[in-house]
């Protein structure tokens, strides 16, 4: 019988290591690649300091949701990093879905780049979603479960995230045609 996450980790604070290592097997890939397209350099720290982190809040109390927990402390971890760099470091290479008019194949890598900055310190909470969705790869069902409200909540916060983004390139293909 397959134990889920919340059982794993009872087991663990009750001195089951191999539990540990089950729950820890099923999520360290996502981690990662969740950790490496936010922050090449850093993701192996950040990596190892969240399972630290995950494993001293284990032992002092009761998780309800480990996934989601897990990937909370990464998400912290990683605005923490940006903040001190005072750069969200963005992948170099990324795949923009749904999108294809001519307008948006125009726009430069910077410009970009800029425009998810921006919407990451303007609203966090979209570009969360954004970010887990495209570069984390993850469906609105999992990303709802990571952050605990439904899958319609974070479909609808993608959405607006998109729009935010397309309001914020088109009036900067505004200011480069009055410039």
């Amino acid at each position: 019988m397959k134990m889920v996450d919340r059982d794993l980790i009872v087991a663990y604070r009750n001195g089951d290591m191999d539990a540990f290592q089950i729950f820890y097997g099923r999520h360290k890939d996502a981690l990662y690649t969740f950790l490496y397209n936010r922050c090449r350099e850093e993701a192996s720290d950040l990596f190892q300091e969240t399972f630290i982190k995950f494993i001293d809040a284990a032992a002092q109390k009761e998780i309800i949701n480990p996934k989601a927990y897990l990937f909370q402390i990464a998400m912290n971890l990683v605005r923490n990093s940006s903040r001190k760099a005072k750069v969200i470091s963005l992948s170099d290479e990324f795949d923009i879905p749904d999108i294809e008019t001519e307008e948006y194949e125009q726009m430069s890598e910077d410009t970009f780049k800029e425009s998810l900055s921006y919407l990451a310190k303007e609203k966090p909470l979209l570009y969360d979603v954004l970010h887990l969705h495209i570069f984390g790869k993850m469906t609105f069902e999992e990303i709802g479960k990571i952050k605990e409200i439904s899958k319609d909540t974070i479909a609808s916060r993608y959405r607006y995230a998109l729009n935010y983004l397309r309001k914020f390139l088109q009036n900067d293909q505004l200011q480069i045609k009055e410039g």
